[in-house]
């Protein structure tokens, strides 16, 4: 059966677009015979079938060879791992007795341990070469024997170095020989996550006092040099190829009619299945993947479900199914976009139009590996992202791949890592910036740490540091328990607030519990029954307070600022709905407000107030004004929807936030991109066809009011005007309730 002839036919939804991606070749360069190596590497490369390499390999290893940090930028399975692996053997065998030589550096442990086979098969032509994992799982007996008998090549995870520079004096004395230290997939290293991995580089190059040399590989970034030198520390040298890729990719946009989005996935879903197609669908969060394996599950769908949450043995199956063809469909969320060999695949379904673009190149370059033609399809929902690229599905495929920024000044993260610096050796002040200087004045103030000639941590301090072993966010952790005691996992506040006050339904590997009690730190649950079919979405408001303002700029004549904010996020109550129809059965109101605080940066933009309308309807305009930029961030930052908050009030002030406790970077892009972010945000406003506000235009699934107090036609007035610089702004205070 042809698939894409039966996707055509379908009456239930319209095909918006369709681009063919060509094949294309990696430029090749030298012979093996060529390069710059030892005869005994070249003999290896030749028995594993590499007579020649690709240009860009070539340049890297002689880059690495020459004692430059390096990075690699270069499409998915083109070969990054041989390009650092060469040099690194290289010079590790003009002394393979010194120890660790080389820290090897993955985003996840299922990645290393993924990657580790392939690294020892490599090694295992070189007598005496070895690579060994270090992560948390590894049994002490393990870790014994890797401290007394290091391996050259240590493979592991940030979140494992962060935990053993601070705790670990035999992991500080097993790297004191290092020469090179390694990151694979450095585009997942935005946001919070790249901020404390960019710290954790420097704690590390503190612990080992003499220099070492960076190398880095990505399939998707914008701006390699920037990014790539934030993380070292250090400036860096980059290579990239030449695009290429083996199988003819038919990308396709479908917008269902008729039907809703979760069956169209679900409808796509069965047609590979019927064609024999390996299919991965991919969707961006756990409660989505719950719900579609729901509904896989009714229509007797032989489906898997891959996510965080779920036991790292049950994962490690379902990729080797994959990988073995004995599973055929998989619905995951972005734990599969990393680099983990699942094979090759017929098919992607995309449930969401990605986040950024790169993650949309990411998750395809899985498809066509092998040379034969592969699908695409990007399913389009009623929301304003999806209307966006369905007036415009050229400039989807045109996007560039979304640079990086990341906002190193962000004080939650710094306090933690100036801490775990002072705990783990020496630091003086001398050695900080002016915003490190601040900070530990900060934490100083807080009893955490005692400034003398040395920054030293106290007690309080040492405390602290034992309970920020989480690198992945800053918020307080929340641990979810039954009844009987029992652990089930863990949430971040603030979502963790949203998703377990008292009422809410939260899913977790396909069970509902019901939440019955929100304390500080604990959540405490009840199961409920199979075939449950109600869920909730919080009711919430958030109070922004201005602590500093770090720059100021206007805006087609609106004054703008950047600021440092303190926010107070309070959920008040919640709406239940009837799943999967969706349907609104009641709005209840809690018995009393759950908030949390949280220091971020964000942006403040003031327009004019309506003077002909009342209180309400400038409320009205703005709050779909501030929905409406939100989702044009998303646009132009390649942000994604969760990375990003908002609040309006009917005086024209609108705050646009990074939805991280101490910021993430977004807000800062956004400032820079303002103009820009206006322009979308009023394309959203004034292209849709609905009476006043709709799914397509200014509805959030993130709107604290449950998407009322809203007017597209009001906020089109508006925008128009400022576009238009017909407008006068005359200054005056905030005033009027928050809208989110």
């Amino acid at each position: 059966m042809d698939l894409l002839d039966t996707v055509l036919k379908d009456s239930h939804h319209r095909v918006v677009y369709t681009y063919v991606e060509e094949p294309g070749e990696i430029e090749l360069s030298c012979k093996v015979e060529d390069l710059p190596v030892r005869d005994e590497i070249k003999r290896v490369l030749k028995k594993r079938g590499i007579t020649r390499l690709y240009k860009f390999q070539e340049e890297a290893i002689k880059n690495v060879l020459e004692g430059e940090n390096v990075f690699i930028s270069a499409g998915t399975g083109t070969g990054k791992t041989e390009a650092f692996l060469i040099p690194l053997i290289e010079k590790i065998l003009e002394e393979p007795y010194r120890g660790v030589q080389a820290l090897l550096i993955y985003p996840t442990k299922a990645l290393a341990r993924d990657q580790y086979k392939r690294i020892n098969d490599f090694l295992s032509y070189f007598f005496g070469l070895r690579a060994a994992i270090y992560d948390g799982d590894i049994p002490e007996r393990e870790r014994k024997n890797i401290y007394n008998f290091p391996p050259q090549i240590l493979i592991t995870n940030p979140d494992m170095i962060h935990v053993s520079l601070l705790f670990s004096p035999e992991f500080r004395k097993l790297i004191s020989s290092l020469k090179f230290v390694i990151l694979d997939d450095m585009h997942v290293y935005s946001g919070v996550f790249g901020i404390h991995v960019a710290y954790i580089m420097r704690r590390l190059k503190k612990a080992i006092s003499h220099r070492v040399q960076f190398i880095g590989t990505s399939a998707t970034l914008e701006n390699p040099e920037e990014f790539a030198s934030q993380i070292f520390g250090e400036p860096v040298k980059v290579v990239r190829a030449s695009y290429g890729r083996r199988g003819r990719l038919i990308h396709v946009l479908v917008r269902p009619i008729e039907r809703s989005k979760r069956m169209e996935a679900i409808v796509l879903l069965r047609r590979c299945l019927e064609s024999d197609f390996k299919t991965l669908l991919f969707v961006d969060s756990h409660r989505t993947a719950e719900f579609l394996k729901l509904l896989a599950n009714r229509y007797k769908l032989k489906v898997e479900l891959h996510r965080a949450g779920i036991p790292p043995e049950i994962r490690r199956r379902i990729e080797e199914g994959l990988k073995s063809g004995r599973i055929k469909a998989v619905i995951a969320t972005p734990t599969l976009e990393l680099g983990i060999d699942i094979g090759d695949l017929d098919s992607i379904i995309l449930y969401n139009v990605p986040p950024t673009f790169s993650k949309y190149i990411q998750r395809t370059g899985r498809a066509g590996r092998r040379g034969q033609t592969a699908f695409i399809f990007t399913i389009l929902g009623d929301d304003p992202i999806s209307s966006y690229y369905e007036r415009n599905p050229e400039e989807f495929f045109k996007q560039r791949i979304d640079p990086i920024i990341l906002n190193l000044d962000n004080d939650e993260i710094a306090k933690i890592h100036l801490l775990a610096m002072a705990a783990e050796s020496s630091l003086t002040i001398d050695r900080l910036n002016e915003f490190e200087k601040r900070v530990i004045m900060n934490l100083e103030k807080e009893g955490l740490v005692r400034v003398k000639r040395y920054v030293v941590p106290t007690v309080k301090g040492r405390r602290v540091l034992r309970r920020k072993l989480n690198i992945r966010g800053i918020g307080d952790i929340v641990r979810i328990v039954t009844k009987t005691g029992k652990t089930i996992g863990f949430r971040e506040m603030p979502m963790a607030l949203r998703e377990l006050h008292p009422g809410a339904i939260y899913l977790h590997g396909g069970t509902p519990y019901l939440s019955l009690k929100l304390e500080k730190n604990r959540a405490v649950v009840a199961a409920l029954p199979k075939g449950y079919d109600l869920v909730t979405y919080p009711l919430y408001y958030t109070l922004p307070h201005e602590i500093e303002t770090l720059d100021k700029s206007q805006a087609y004549g609106l004054p703008l600022e950047y600021l440092d904010l303190t926010l107070n996020e309070v959920v008040y109550g919640y709406v239940v709905k009837r799943f999967p129809s969706m349907e609104m059965l009641e709005e209840k109101i809690l018995d009393r407000e759950y908030s949390y605080n949280f220091r971020t940066k964000g942006l403040l933009i003031i327009f004019p107030v309506q003077t002909e309308g009342s209180e309400m309807e400038n409320a009205e305009a703005f709050h779909a004004i501030e929905h409406a930029m939100i989702t044009a961030a998303q646009l132009v930052t390649g942000a994604a929807a969760s990375d990003i908050g908002g609040v309006s009030f009917p005086s024209g002030h609108i705050y646009i936030y990074d939805a991280y406790p101490g910021g993430s970077g977004v807000s800062k892009t956004i400032v820079r991109k303002i103009e820009e972010v206006l322009l979308k945000a009023y394309d959203i406003v004034s292209n849709c066809k609905c009476a006043d506000g709709c799914p397509k235009c200014i509805y959030s699934p993130y709107c604290g009011n449950n998407n009322k107090v809203l007017s597209r036609i009001k906020a089109t007035i508006v925008l128009r005007e400022i576009l238009m610089k017909r407008t006068k702004l005359e200054a005056i205070p905030r005033f009027g309730k928050p809208v989110v």
